[in-house]
């Protein structure tokens, strides 16, 4: 519904003289709002008075018709319950500064997704409108949501300036705009209000836990605060080993300039948790770390969803499950709109074998984050296991047209066609993800398996020579090649002797992929030995 526009005063008692705001101009101030928004709202019901002239038509309002309006005249047409965060357009004119508006577009997004009414989509599945100049309700069509929040920010030495413009979908109508100028060390509660202002101008009720979440009066250095946005953008990347080294670096300075800027830490956990499942050399070192930044970071903040999320990692590195599911919930409930939080919490699902809920956490996470090849591929394999198989390969198709050469998307798409008896289709997939992945050594390990199943042994064996040679290559760099290549390929060459030996350095270790055993099909072979069942009894998991 929409507030009636106002009548002329004929008739009525007239407000005093001092109410009286007789331009635009005067009414644009009074508003706090440019001349161009306050003539917007009129269409809205905003109480404008006309009077016709021969010569010229003259305006006025009247502060109280006015405040009357904006405290109960401007309902929202809809009940708004998803919304997205364009990205924060950069008004220094340096393009090397697109790393702050963007820091600054994913803060918002997180704050708004601590409300647990609110769906926000995720910030990587809206870079592609960075530079767009689609008409608004035409990218809220097309993203799916009810209203969206654009902006600009501008850094001026200490200081800095936000411009926030909410717009309502169906019917398409502007909500509200308002400008920030603050000090760099109040970014963090800036960052707050600006949340709990969208909140009230959609009359979104904030739970008193949220609206603490929303609360804060903690200062943050401002060099703490650049280098953990430059770590974030780094560690976004599409996974580098150099990439997540100069992230490491940033994380590090934050901790240094900040000790007490808890997402520093969280940064660092993060890092570590997923450091421990690549190329690291001691994963189980690396783990160690991980939990210690984690632990650092709830200890000064423990309301932050990211660092919940390293900790369940980390728990399933150590074959604590109960542990790990217990922080993925908790990060959940901290902030729904965590994308990351539910596919993780969904791999965990599939992997405990409670297929139906793993697909309603990928569902709400495909929700949040369309756009991410890791949410499309977990998805994907969480349909799998359920036996939505239709759904599995959409998924799976969507990730590889985001990027051809994804390899997690490529594996599983060719995992499923193996055990579905299409090798020769998994060969396919895998051979153009090699091209495109730069001969990743999972993608090796799974085409050589298929090779292997194909009959095909002399190119299997030759995959396995060169991820023997790299294993060399990199422990003379201090880093290794994940186990799991190796387990796949003599499965499949049914050198069950060597894959087991292979299999017990991964427990030993630590290494990822373990808490997959029960559902990874490459593994199918190897499930009558009384071995495979005795290293699933160890790791802790369900026994099928």
């Amino acid at each position: 519904m929409s507030a009636d526009k106002p009548q002329p005063l004929s008739g009525l008692r007239e407000p005093p003289v001092s109410e009286r705001l007789d331009s635009w101009k005067e009414i644009a101030a009074y508003l706090k709002r440019d001349e161009s928004t306050a003539r917007r709202w009129e269409k809205e019901g905003l109480p404008v008075h006309r009077h016709a002239h021969k010569k010229k038509a003259t305006i006025c309002a009247y502060t109280s018709e006015i405040d009357a309006w904006w405290s109960v005249g401007r309902p929202v047409a809809r009940e708004i319950t998803s919304m997205a965060v364009l990205p924060l357009k950069n008004l220094s004119g340096d393009p090397q500064q697109d790393y702050f508006a963007d820091g600054m577009t994913d803060a918002l997004i997180t704050e708004l997704g601590k409300i647990s009414s609110l769906r926000v989509l995720s910030y990587w599945s809206l870079i592609g409108y960075r530079q767009t100049t689609k008409p608004l309700p035409e990218i809220t069509r097309e993203l799916k949501v009810d209203a969206l929040l654009e902006g600009a920010v501008l850094r001026s030495g200490d200081r800095v300036r936000i411009t926030a413009n909410l717009v309502q979908a169906v019917p398409e109508r502007h909500l509200w705009a308002e400008s920030y100028e603050f000090d760099q060390r109040d970014i963090l509660a800036v960052q707050g209000e600006v949340a709990r202002d969208v909140a009230r101008q959609i009359r979104v009720k904030l739970t008193p836990q949220e609206q603490a979440r929303l609360t804060t009066s903690r200062r943050v250095d401002p060099e703490a605060y650049e280098a953990y946005l430059l770590g974030r953008a780094y560690f976004n990347n599409i996974p580098m080993w150099t990439s997540w080294m100069r992230a490491k670096e940033y994380f590090e300075k934050a901790v240094a300039k900040d000790p007490g800027y808890a997402p520093a830490y969280g940064g660092l956990a993060e890092l570590y948790a997923h450091l421990g499942g690549s190329h690291a050399r001691d994963p189980r070192a690396k783990i160690v770390q991980a939990r210690q930044w984690a632990e650092k970071a709830l200890a000064l903040d423990d309301t932050l969803a990211e660092a919940h999320t390293a900790l369940a990692h980390v728990a399933q590195y150590e074959y604590d499950w109960a542990g790990a599911e217990r922080e993925f919930r908790r990060a959940i409930e901290l902030n729904p709109s965590y994308a990351l939080a539910r596919i993780w919490y969904a791999q965990y699902l599939y992997a405990t074998q409670r297929f139906e809920e793993a697909v309603t956490q990928a569902q709400f996470a495909q929700q949040l984050d369309p756009g991410s090849l890791l949410v499309n591929t977990q998805a994907g394999a969480a349909y799998f296991f359920a036996g939505r198989v239709e759904e599995a390969m959409a998924s799976w198709q969507k990730a590889l047209e985001l990027d051809p050469g994804y390899p997690g998307a490529s594996i599983l798409l060719a995992t499923s066609y193996v055990t579905l008896g299409m090798t020769e289709q998994a060969i396919a997939t895998l051979q153009k993800a090699l091209n495109f992945s730069d001969r990743d050594p999972v993608v090796l390990g799974a085409l050589a398996h298929a090779y292997a199943r194909a009959g095909r042994r002399e190119e299997a064996l030759k995959l396995v020579g060169e991820l023997n040679r790299l294993d060399v290559r990199l422990e003379a760099e201090r880093r290794s090649i994940p186990r799991f290549p190796f387990i796949w390929a003599y499965v499949g060459l049914g050198d069950n002797e060597q894959a087991f030996a292979w299999l017990e350095k991964a427990y030993q270790e630590r290494r990822a992929r373990m808490y997959l055993l029960n559902v990874d099909p490459l593994l199918d072979p190897l499930r009558s030995d009384p071995r495979f069942q005795d290293i699933v009894r160890r790791v802790g998991l369900p026994s099928k």
